[in-house]
This record gives C-alpha cells, structure tokens and sequence, in this order.
C-alpha cells in the first residue's frame, strides 16, 4: 500500500488489519509503513496506532514499562482511551462516558486555574481582612470563607462552575445571598459599586472581569 492510499484508509483501524512502523530511516524522507498481517519485527520496535488511543495509551513493551498517552493524542478518558486536545470541549463526545464534554472540565478549561483563584482570594484577604469577602458572599464567609468550606473549596466551585446559580446551589447560598453577590459582581465590573471602595473594587475588577466573559453571570 502506498503512503497515499494509507493516508485515505478508513478511520476505524480496528477495521484494518493491524498497522505496524518497524524502524525509522533518518537518512530517508519518509518511514517505511508496511501494512501487513505478519511481521517478524522485534515487539520494541512495533508500533500499533489502535494500541495506543485505546486503553488508555497504556500499551506495555518488552520491559512492561507502561506508555502514556502519546503527545498527538494526549487526553485521557476516564476509560483510558486517548483523543487529541482537540476534541475536548467542542460539543461532540468522543470518550465512551462523554466526559471530554463534560460541563465543569470544559468551564474550567476557560476560567482562571483554580490555583491562580485560590492565591488570588488569599491575597484579597491578607489586604483587606478575614472578613473582607462577606462583602461579596455574605456570612458564610466569616473567617477566610470557613463557612464555604475554606479558600480551597471556593476556588474549585470559582473554577468550575459554569454560572453564578451554579456556584450558590454547591456553596449553598441562600436566594438573597446569591441576589446580593450577582448585584456586586456587575456593580464591579460597571464601576458603581457601593458595597466596596474604589480600592477594594480595584483588587477586584480584573478577576471579575474574566468570569463575566466566561459567562458565571
């Protein structure tokens, strides 16, 4: 088979017999591709596309070294196939469980990395008092968010939540506190708040700007 036929084969290679790469020539412009349904090749050398995408890249050589998933299919599926970067978050499942469209993986992607969130709040604190963020989430909020189960815990919900009502039902904000944290989230980012001063709403603005963009509210 030439190189041009392979390139057109079907996509299901499970269809296909097996496609093996014995070797590769750097003094040659192309590897030798060899479509077969015997190959007396070292098992090192043999490389199976379908063993590598499915179960979960983790096809054992020789030593039984496990190999993770390779660079052109990177993303591993709670099955432990692999798929491209790609095909994650793009409205089509490709995992068998769906999870590659899964709606707090795929919000996450967007937001701020829960890390940066969680320094990002710490800092709020350490400037404007333990308190400070009552002003935003209400009571709950007492003491370093210790009623919201801790700066951590707040940051994973920050992160992937895809909307404010969201975020209220897993910190389990009452209806008036999530009326009252959507009202000084706008006010923020429109420069009219009451609730904060200029300063405080400064410290705020560019973080709140970032989840109005990926749509919390």
């Amino acid at each position: 088979m030439t190189p041009q036929l392979l390139l057109h084969h079907p996509k299901d290679w499970g269809a296909c017999p097996r496609l093996l790469v014995c070797g590769w020539d750097l003094g040659r412009t192309l590897a030798t591709i060899v479509l077969v349904f015997s190959v007396k090749c070292a098992l090192a050398d043999a490389f199976s596309i379908r063993d590598v995408i499915k179960g979960g890249g983790k096809r054992t050589v020789g030593n039984n070294e496990i190999v993770i998933c390779p660079t052109w299919h990177p993303f591993q599926c709670p099955n432990g196939d692999c798929i491209p970067i790609k095909y994650l978050c793009d409205g089509s499942p490709d995992c068998s469980d769906e999870y590659d469209e899964n709606k707090s993986m795929c919000t996450a992607a967007v937001r701020p990395p829960v890390e940066e969130t969680a320094s990002f709040l710490r800092a709020l604190l350490n400037a404007h008092g333990n308190n400070f963020l009552v002003k935003l989430f209400g009571p709950k909020a007492n003491n370093q968010l210790q009623g919201m189960g801790g700066v951590d815990q707040v940051a994973v919900a920050i992160s992937q939540s895809p909307t404010i009502e969201t975020f209220a039902t897993e910190m389990k904000l009452e209806p008036q506190e999530i009326e009252r944290m959507a009202n000084v989230l706008e006010s923020i980012v429109s420069g009219s708040t009451s609730e904060l001063s200029a300063d405080e709403a400064g410290d705020f603005r560019f973080f709140v700007q970032k989840l109005q963009e990926t749509g919390f509210f």
